[in-house]
């Protein structure tokens, strides 16, 4: 019989960043622990790592087998980061990652691995 822990979600894991083609990266992730709800996984960017602003957001539903997944972003800035919610609250931020050179606009498709 199998049971589900319940609580806030897991952190995201960037996973990599690949420059496929001028001004494309695919940004490969995978969402924590759902903690036995839908999650809503976060994505911010930010010019100098410590003023983020929200970019859009991936909803990941808890019963949903691990697929992968496409969004994009569009933005200039350097730095990003990802975390997670769902209705218990929401999960520590992933590591920060560098993207882009300043002034470069890049379009990133996440997709979960």
């Amino acid at each position: 019989m199998g049971f589900c822990i319940s609580g806030p979600p897991g952190v995201p894991t960037i996973i990599g960043i690949n420059d496929v083609d001028k001004g494309t990266i695919i940004l490969l992730w995978r969402e924590g622990l759902h903690g036995g709800y839908d999650q809503i996984i976060h994505f911010q960017t930010s010019s100098n790592n410590q003023e983020w602003t929200e970019e859009t957001t991936v909803t990941v539903l808890a019963n949903e087998p691990n697929v992968l997944r496409n969004t994009t972003i569009i933005s200039s800035k350097l730095y990003l980061r990802l975390f997670a919610s769902n209705l218990l609250g929401i999960s520590e931020m992933s590591d920060v990652w560098n993207m882009t050179q300043p002034g470069i606009l890049y379009c990133i498709i996440c997709m979960v691995a």
